[in-house]
């Protein structure tokens, strides 16, 4: 072996760490031992409580009926929306309409009458049935209403559509 060779090689020692630390985190994946810092093997995969909440937008058509914004339905430049209304209730006005108004425009732009957007927080009770994670609504509370054309009177009471 000639000399560059050898200085091209990575040392014994980072070598041996390697094997070492690729072993162990096999090891601990495999017995599901959850000790730091090898922890959050199952961090997502495991329901964390038995309700959730969240918050919803939904659009107000012309006739006054509610449908929940499907965010899969729009541009892929909306597929990180819901995640703004994470954190909805601590934005200040401005943003919450600012929110608001880009969801109102995607709906719009995929042809879809829109009055206003409404966004309701939902509690969901979630249960593990047959391995399949199922979600059945606590409650529906409205909590702002947003986005609003010209001529809106304001939340009626709406029959929620889907």
């Amino acid at each position: 072996m000639d000399d560059t060779t050898r200085r091209d090689r990575v040392p014994v020692a980072g070598r041996v760490f390697a094997i070492v630390l690729l072993v162990t985190l096999i090891w601990f994946g495999w017995n599901k031992v959850e000790h730091w810092p090898f922890t959050g093997w199952r961090l997502y995969s495991n329901v964390k409580g038995n309700t959730a909440g969240s918050f919803f937008p939904f659009r107000i058509d012309a006739d006054g009926a509610l449908h929940r914004v499907d965010f899969t339905e729009m541009p892929d430049a909306y597929s990180r929306a819901p995640y703004l209304l994470e954190k909805f209730e601590r934005y200040s006005d401005a943003q919450r309409e600012a929110v608001c108004d880009a969801i109102a425009e995607g709906e719009r732009g995929e042809g879809r009458d829109v009055e206003a957007i409404h966004v309701y927080w939902e509690r969901y009770r979630v249960r593990i049935i047959e391995g399949e994670r199922v979600k059945d609504r606590i409650e529906r509370e409205f909590r702002w209403s947003c986005a609003e054309a010209p001529g809106y009177d304001g939340p009626p009471d709406a029959v929620v559509e889907g």
